[in-house]
């Protein structure tokens, strides 16, 4: 790994972007807290925007006394850490918001850095993102990762929906934001319909899956691996939250539970996301142990991300009942490992699995449907193997290279443009930060 001193310093970089990702850090352990699919997404993006010559300091909120100051991810990647209260939640963390962004503008003067572009990273960063622009860039792109719209339609029993401050932010994003960054066809949809979003400025770029690290493997070597004796295992991972439904995938187990599955047990991978006063695995555990399976669930909390491909092999099926993804990326790692994929029907799980192809796509959450899917392949291994081949191969269509391409590529359009206003602004020196028109390239 380089040394941070050295990171950003080479002036041979194309482009220098200032990814804002203020609630949750890319090198964080996965399933905590807040902590998943957005950690990796900026992981995996920023690494292969280094790999192409393009620069990014990533900026984040220092949650531990550990937290360095700078931290290298990639030759040309940089984490940032900045102070932004304690032990805050997310609602909180707005508060923070103005001498969030205060800081980093005070980074940037500091180091003396110019940059193309502000890449901002769930809603909370792209109200700093609204603070910084035009002063450190120009040009803004957004990704949402998950619409508190979307969530609340789709809200599981007992969880707490998202507030009208999230909502209001969201729909400010929507309306100022250069580009609108969208990973599936629906979500994009989402973002016009629900939030009133110009269409030209929205584009679908899906993540990607690193296909030298998630692949297939001996699932014998694999167990041994993690330390998975011979019985048949269900896997879920992801962070411990209402909206992931794990009680559907304990219900189900417990639905299994005859002589024929006596063997099966359920490994949870991931921590309390700690939304709100309640622990969401206390009350998986008491669910359990209210079904009489507590003894076959077993609770390993967090892994690091590239531990993940050998729980992936061990597995039998891969469990993902959530009540709403705006992509699948469990999914799709789950199969590029050649493990099927029993899930709810939601949108963003539609764009990875293919119903009766790779795994099964289930309307509602019903738990006997979801312990009949998941019979089927225990009880079939060749079935099980085929859908695994299966997803291999679809998976393969995704990758953070491709990804990392087609940002490129809506990034290049988005800093002409700005430079372009610059230098037709008029003679008092004012610029008109104008919406990008995607060249002519709709795509919703």
């Amino acid at each position: 790994m380089a040394e941070a001193s050295h990171l950003i310093s080479a002036r041979t970089a194309r482009r220098r972007v200032a990814v804002i990702s203020m609630h949750t850090s890319p090198t964080a352990s996965l399933g905590h807290n807040a902590n998943g699919g957005l950690n990796v997404y900026v992981h995996e993006v920023a690494s292969a925007f280094s790999d192409q010559g393009i620069a990014t300091d990533i900026f984040t909120r220092k949650q531990s006394p550990d937290d360095p100051e700078v931290e290298s991810l990639a030759p040309l990647s940089r984490v940032i850490y900045l102070p932004a209260g304690h032990d805050l939640d997310k609602y909180s963390l707005y508060n923070e918001v103005p001498s969030f962004a205060t800081r980093i503008l005070d980074f940037a003067a500091r180091e003396q850095i110019d940059y193309d572009l502000l890449f901002s990273h769930y809603w909370l960063s792209g109200e700093v993102a609204c603070l910084l622009r035009p002063e450190l860039a120009l040009g803004w792109a957004h990704v949402a990762h998950t619409l508190g719209l979307v969530k609340n339609r789709t809200l599981a029993s007992g969880a707490r929906p998202e507030p009208a401050l999230r909502i209001r932010v969201e729909g400010e994003i929507a309306q100022q934001a250069d580009l609108l960054i969208a990973s599936t066809a629906d979500e994009g949809q989402e973002i016009v319909g629900g939030y009133s979003a110009d269409p030209e400025r929205v584009f679908i770029v899906p993540p990607g899956v690193d296909p030298t690290t998630f692949q297939p493997m001996d699932r014998a070597d694999a167990r041994r691996q993690i330390g998975y004796g011979s019985g048949r295992m269900l896997l879920f991972v992801g962070r411990l939250e209402r909206l992931k439904g794990v009680d559907v995938a304990i219900r189900a187990l417990a639905l299994l539970r005859d002589r024929q599955h006596d063997d099966v047990r359920l490994l949870i991978l991931g921590e309390d996301s700690r939304d709100g006063d309640e622990s969401e695995k206390d009350r998986l555990k008491a669910v359990a142990s209210g079904l009489g399976v507590r003894d076959r669930v077993t609770f390993a909390g967090s892994v690091a991300h590239h531990e993940l491909p050998y729980f992936y092999a061990a597995a039998d099926v891969c469990v993902m009942p959530s009540y709403s993804e705006s992509f699948g990326l469990v999914g799709l790692e789950a199969q590029a490992c050649g493990c099927p994929v029993v899930a709810s029907g939601v949108s963003g799980l539609r764009s990875v699995v293919r119903d009766e192809v790779s795994g099964y796509l289930i309307a509602g959450h019903d738990p006997a449907v979801y312990a009949e899917r998941i019979g089927r392949l225990l009880a079939d291994r060749e079935l099980a193997q085929q859908m695994g081949r299966r997803g291999r191969l679809l998976a393969q269509r995704f990758s953070w290279t491709r990804t990392a391409d087609r940002l490129e590529e809506l990034f290049d359009g988005v800093i002409e443009r700005g430079q372009a206003r610059v230098q037709s602004a008029d003679g008092r020196g004012q610029v008109r930060v104008q919406s990008a028109d995607g060249r002519g390239q709709a795509r919703v």
